[in-house]
């Protein structure tokens, strides 16, 4: 309800080829020869940017996007909000009758038979984008019941067919409302949470030496461990983002040495990275 869906699907970067992306990853540039410490030369050099072990062709460039004639080629539905029902009784009693148009938007076509788990003629997966949803356009009375019963409903449309769905909450806004135990409530639902931190508007973290190269912070708030035994725990969780001319590149936040004066006083302090703290501002839960 923020933005027109046909105008966020116009604004999709196109993909860039498999052959450009393969030149990409298998120019690796060889180290300098070490003339004293020679027993490093050994070490494979450090790559701090998050890659995928294996390439998933997900490269998109973002200084183009995708030609009309593209998506026309891909079925692709928007919700520009609907007719709304206020009598849905299979989706309960909503005070906002949105949620209840969305939500039949949704499981009609999810409801597809390519999208049926059970079918084994032909299957297709269903990506689902709903873009800063929970936004103060979507308030009502009784805001937090609606979006709580939305969350379950929805989450139950995807466990049932063949669909992922992303899901952006401002729910920094959330702690305005009346339910202060919302965010915690939403978090529970999701599978993965993340959070981006930009520094944009914040001296504190533009002044820091620390985070010069970088445009925010990437929190990981939740990972679940979804059809495993065990969760996945990443080798480290201080992570930055920064935005390239034409990627989005997400990398491993190394902090440069103290920065001291001619005195040998620090001249600016350094936050501490820690599975508890991000900058020294807002914690990991998990």
């Amino acid at each position: 309800m923020d933005e027109d869906a046909t105008q966020l699907i116009n604004k999709l970067p196109i993909p860039l080829e498999e052959s450009k992306t393969a030149d990409n990853n298998s120019t690796m540039p060889e180290p300098e020869t070490m003339r004293i410490a020679f027993r490093y030369n050994q070490l494979t050099p450090v790559d701090s940017e998050q890659k995928p072990a294996t390439s998933l062709g997900h490269y998109f460039d973002l200084t183009k996007t995708m030609s009309p004639d593209m998506l026309l080629a891909h079925d692709v539905t928007c919700w520009n909000g609907g007719e709304l029902e206020t009598n849905a009784p299979e989706f309960g009693s909503f005070n906002n009758p949105h949620y209840a148009s969305l939500l039949s938007c949704i499981r009609s076509k999810a409801g597809e038979q390519q999208f049926n788990a059970s079918d084994e003629s032909s299957k297709n997966v269903l990506r689902i984008c709903l873009n800063s949803i929970g936004s103060p356009l979507w308030y009502g009375k009784h805001f937090s019941e609606d979006f709580l019963r939305f969350m379950v409903l929805l989450k139950a449309i995807v466990r049932n067919t063949l669909s992922v769905c992303l899901i952006t909450v401002p729910l920094h806004l959330f702690n305005h409302l009346d339910d202060v135990y919302l965010s915690q409530k939403v978090r529970n639902m999701f599978d993965f949470s993340f959070d981006l931190e930009a520094f944009a508007g914040q001296m504190e973290e533009q002044a820091n030496p620390a985070f010069k190269e970088y445009h925010g912070l990437l929190n990981i708030t939740k990972i679940t461990p979804f059809n495993s035994l065990a969760s996945y725990h990443p080798k480290t969780r201080d992570l930055a983002f920064k935005l390239k001319r034409s990627k989005f590149v997400i990398e491993k936040l190394h902090l440069p040495p103290d920065i001291a004066d001619d005195d040998g006083a620090s001249k600016s302090q350094v936050p501490t990275m820690s599975c508890a703290s991000v900058g020294g501002k807002s914690k990991l839960d998990f």
